[in-house]
C-alpha cells in the first residue's frame, strides 16, 4: 500500500488562541478565509469566505464540516476569481463592452445569477443541443411549449416522451395501413387455400379491407388516430349495417397490428358506445326485421314443393322451420340431416357453420312431415348450388312463383320471431340460431313482434294431407 502525500499546508492560522474560535487564511491570496463555527447541532464546522474584493461582486460563503473540505473549496474558488481577474485585466474594450451589455441583459430579465454563471449555463445547453442543429433559444421555446403540453398529464416530461416515442417508433417496424391490408389479404388467402377460410368470408374481406386501403391507406399506422378513424367511418355514404361491417374489418386489422408490434395502442379501442352510435346510428331506432305471415309462409313452400326443378324445397323447410342460414343451407349434405333419430334434428358442423359454431338443430314436426313429403333423393346436397350467383337466382325465380315480395334473411328472422312466440325461450331460440352466449342479438335483429297464436299457426303449417297430391310440372319455373 503506498503512503499517502501529506496534505497540502498553504493556509496560516491568524488567530485561535485563548480558547477562541480559529482563523485562517490562504497564503496564496489572504483575503480567502476559513473560520471555525459551532453549528445547529453543536459541532464544529468550518466557513469559507471569498469577500467582494475576491469575487468582484458579492460575498460567498461556502460550509463545510471537514476542514480538507474547506480548505479544497477554499483552494478552488480562490484560483476561479483569480483566474477570471487576469482574463478580465486583458480584455479589449469591445469584450467589456460585451460584458457589460450581458449584465445589463439579466438584470433588465430579473435573473439573479452572475455573468459567470449565466456564461457557464449557456455553454452547457449550446453543447447539448449541438448534435440537434438546435439553438439554445428555440431549444429553450420549444421546452416550454412541450412542458404546457405536458402539464395537464401530470406525468414527468421524459415518461411522457417515452410513451409517445413508443407509440410513434413500435417494435415491429413502421407500416402504412395500405400495406396492413395487403399483408393481411394475403394471409386470409393462405387459410382460404387451406380450408380455414370460406371463399366468400375471403371476398368480403377482400373488398372491404381494399376499400380501407385506396381511401385511408396512406396513413402510417401509428399515426391512426380515432379521430381519423371516426370521421372516415361517418362520411361512408353507405347502410348502419355495412358501416358496422368496415368498423369491424377495421377492427381485425388493428387488432392484428398490435399483435404484430405495428402500433402499441388501438385506436379503435378508444371508440365509445356514442361514438358507434354517431357513425351507425341508434339501434333501437331501427324497424323491426322483416318477416314472413305464416299465409306467405305456406305460399312459399306451395311454390318450392310445386316446383322442384328448382330444388329448393328442402332449403325452404330448414330455412323456415330451422332457423338455419341461407350459406350453411348451401353447404348442407343430406348426412346430417337425421330424419330416422327418435327425435329428429340437423346437425350443423364445423365445416360450414358462422365462425364454426356448431349446433344440432331440433326438427319441430311441421318441417319432419315437409321433408318426408320431398321427393328429391336423400344423398348429397340439400340444395344445389351450380356457381355463387345460382342459389340466389333460382331463390328469385321461386319468389315470383310464389307472388311474395322478399326481404333478405326473412325465414331465419321468421323463424327466430314465431319460435320465441310460442315458446317465449329466448336462450333456447338463440342457441337454434346459433347465436354466442346470450340473447342480445335475437332481441336486436332477428325478432319481430309476434303472438304465441301466431307461432302455432307458423309451426302448424303442413303438406297436403296424404290423400292430396303435389303437382310437380315437367318444366321449372322460368
Amino acid at each position: 500500500m503506498e503512503p499517502q502525500s501529506p496534505a497540502k499546508n498553504d493556509f496560516t492560522a491568524r488567530r485561535g488562541s485563548k480558547g477562541l474560535l480559529r482563523v485562517w487564511q490562504w497564503t496564496d491570496d489572504p483575503r480567502v478565509s476559513i473560520r471555525e463555527r459551532i453549528n445547529a447541532s453543536g459541532g464544529l464546522g468550518y466557513r469559507v469566505t471569498l469577500p467582494k474584493g475576491v469575487t468582484g461582486g458579492r460575498v460567498i460563503f461556502v460550509q463545510s464540516r471537514d476542514f480538507e473540505d474547506a480548505k479544497a473549496v477554499a483552494r478552488a474558488k480562490g484560483l476561479e476569481f483569480r483566474e477570471s481577474r487576469s482574463t478580465a485585466l486583458v480584455l479589449s474594450d469591445e469584450k467589456k463592452i460585451q460584458a457589460a451589455r450581458a449584465v445589463k441583459i439579466l438584470s433588465e430579465k430579473g435573473l439573479a445569477v452572475g455573468l459567470d454563471e449565466a456564461a457557464n449555463h449557456y455553454a452547457d445547453a449550446a453543447n447539448a443541443l449541438l448534435p440537434f442543429n438546435v439553438s439554445v433559444s428555440e431549444g429553450a421555446k420549444q421546452l416550454a411549449e412541450i412542458m404546457a403540453i405536458v402539464a395537464p398529464t401530470g406525468k414527468p416530461l421524459r415518461q411522457v416522451v417515452e410513451l409517445a416515442v413508443a407509440r410513434l417508433c413500435p417494435q415491429g417496424g413502421t407500416k402504412s395501413l395500405s400495406e396492413l391490408a395487403k399483408e393481411m389479404v394475403e394471409m386470409k388467402r393462405g387459410w382460404l387455400a387451406r380450408g380455414d377460410l370460406r371463399d366468400a368470408s375471403f371476398r368480403d374481406f377482400m373488398s372491404r379491407a381494399n376499400k380501407i386501403a385506396d381511401e385511408i391507406g396512406s396513413l402510417a399506422l401509428p399515426e391512426v388516430t380515432k379521430e381519423m378513424l371516426f370521421e372516415w367511418l361517418q362520411g361512408l355514404s353507405l347502410t348502419r349495417r355495412s358501416k358496422k361491417n368496415y368498423r369491424m374489418v377495421l377492427a381485425e386489422m388493428l387488432r392484428y397490428a398490435a399483435q404484430k408490434r405495428f402500433i402499441s395502442a388501438n385506436p379503435l379501442e378508444e371508440f365509445t358506445r356514442q361514438d358507434i352510435k354517431e357513425i351507425e346510428g341508434n339501434s333501437s331506432e331501427m324497424r323491426q326485421p322483416s318477416i314472413l305471415s305464416p299465409s306467405e309462409a305456406s305460399k312459399l313452400l306451395d311454390a318450392a314443393f310445386s316446383n322442384p326443378d328448382l330444388d329448393l324445397g328442402a332449403a325452404v323447410v330448414l330455412g323456415l322451420f330451422g332457423g338455419i342460414r341461407t350459406e350453411e343451407i348451401k353447404r348442407l349434405q343430406w348426412d346430417a340431416v337425421r330424419l330416422d333419430d327418435e327425435s329428429p334434428f340437423v346437425v350443423i358442423g364445423p365445416e360450414i357453420a358462422k365462425k364454426r359454431r356448431i349446433r344440432n338443430v331440433p326438427l319441430p314436426a311441421c318441417a319432419i312431415a315437409w321433408l318426408q313429403r320431398w321427393k328429391h333423393a336423400k344423398t348429397g346436397p340439400v340444395a344445389r348450388s351450380a356457381h355463387t350467383n345460382d342459389f340466389q337466382k333460382r331463390f328469385k325465380k321461386l319468389c315470383a312463383a310464389a307472388k311474395i315480395k322478399w326481404e333478405s334473411n326473412a325465414m331465419r328472422h321468421s323463424f327466430g320471431s314465431y319460435h320465441f312466440a310460442l315458446y317465449a325461450n329466448s336462450l333456447e331460440t338463440a342457441r337454434i340460431l346459433g347465436h354466442k352466449g346470450d340473447d342480445n342479438v335475437l332481441f336486436a335483429h332477428y325478432r319481430a313482434l309476434t303472438s304465441k297464436e301466431q307461432g302455432a299457426t307458423y309451426f302448424g303449417i303442413l303438406p297436403p294431407s296424404e290423400g292430396k297430391v303435389i303437382a310437380f310440372p315437367a318444366k321449372s319455373v322460368g
